[in-house]
């Protein structure tokens, strides 16, 4: 029962898919970001589901990118999309960690926060066109089933550094989804991002291995931008992890 309610928070936290409502205490809290893969998991069977209905209709590549990409926002209703563009206005604000740190709680959003998603966006467009486009040519979907698996990847990998990298606050909103974590959740989270790994393989060998080493690579860059820049992780970089994360392997899927 303490999972299945862990799992429930999860889904509550990280996506806007309809739970039950109960109390939370600190036992169902604790192991919840372990399940954070399973959001992404939900999203890349929907998008699963979307690409055969739109093969089925013979959808055109642009209908079929814009759907597929309102997908995740849709289900997840823009929660690490707010991150990442708090995480912006931060970084172009030039200003000590501790004011970086201040500019993120701010609710409002600023002109590079704007100008920064809608970069991302366009390039997010971009790539996962051509990503479709090159599939259904040669009728070989194999590195967009990958991509779709990133969703599931991305979020292992989020939260394993969520757990295991530094906290930059002692109060903040990552803080208490991890204080409570332990080593199995870490395991449990690798377990996860293997099993992702091993589906990539499987579906595409080199694209498999290099989704995996760019995904590692990913990680450590992350880990010294954090500590360069803000003295650690919080809620807000872990959303600009997730964010930055989907789009670096769909832009590396693309190249492939």
């Amino acid at each position: 029962m303490k999972i299945i309610k862990s799992i429930i928070i999860s889904f509550s936290l990280y996506s806007k898919i309809p739970m039950p409502i109960f109390e939370w205490d600190e036992e169902n809290m604790k192991h919840a970001i372990s399940f954070l893969p399973f959001v992404g998991a939900v999203i890349g069977g929907l998008s699963y589901l979307l690409l055969y209905v739109g093969v089925r209709l013979s959808l055109p590549v642009m209908v079929m990118t814009l759907l597929l990409t309102a997908l995740p926002l849709i289900v997840t209703g823009g929660f690490h999309v707010d991150g990442f563009m708090d995480v912006q206005d931060a970084l172009h604000s030039y200003q000590p960690k501790e004011k970086k740190l201040e500019i993120m709680k701010d609710p409002h959003i600023g002109a590079f926060a704007v100008i920064s998603v809608g970069t991302l966006l366009l390039i997010w467009l971009a790539a996962l066109y051509l990503l479709l486009g090159s599939a259904m040519v040669k009728e070989d979907f194999s590195l967009v089933y990958i991509y779709m698996a990133s969703y599931f990847l991305i979020r292992a990998l989020c939260g394993i550094t969520s757990i295991v990298f530094r906290n930059a606050k002692k109060d903040g909103m990552l803080n208490m989804e991890t204080g409570k974590s332990s080593s199995g959740d870490v395991i449990f989270l690798s377990i996860q991002a293997v099993l992702a790994i091993a589906f990539m393989v499987y579906q595409n060998l080199l694209a498999g291995v290099v989704c995996a080493a760019a995904g590692c690579l990913f990680c450590l860059w992350y880990k010294k931008l954090c500590d360069k820049q803000f003295g650690g992780v919080s809620g807000d970089t872990a959303g600009f992890f997730v964010v930055m994360g989907e789009a670096f392997l769909l832009i590396v899927l693309a190249i492939l």
